[in-house]
């Protein structure tokens, strides 16, 4: 059964990084996601302004689910590697 290696990061509002999380789920489907983030607020996660993320569905529906309010904006890596993926050399 394929397995899927999740991570959270969170940066403060004075700009300190941190690991929020890091969980082994069995798939990056949107059970996976919801389960994962609702751990992470059960310990304590809440009021996040912003989620950044791949466009993956699964992930954008767990978010809106289980954190009503932040703002999502996709991860700018995945983003300039599709555009780049298109473009001539």
């Amino acid at each position: 059964m394929p397995q899927a290696v999740v991570v959270s990061f969170g940066v403060a509002a004075d700009g300190r990084r941190q690991v929020l999380g890091i969980d082994v789920g069995e798939s990056e489907n949107q059970g996976s996601w919801t389960a994962f983030l609702r751990s992470r607020k059960i310990r304590g996660l809440d009021g996040a302004k912003l989620e950044i993320s791949d466009a993956h569905i699964g992930l954008k529906k767990a978010i809106a689910t289980v954190f009503q309010g932040p703002a999502w904006q996709r991860y700018r890596v995945h983003l300039l590697h599709n555009v780049f993926s298109i473009m001539p050399k």
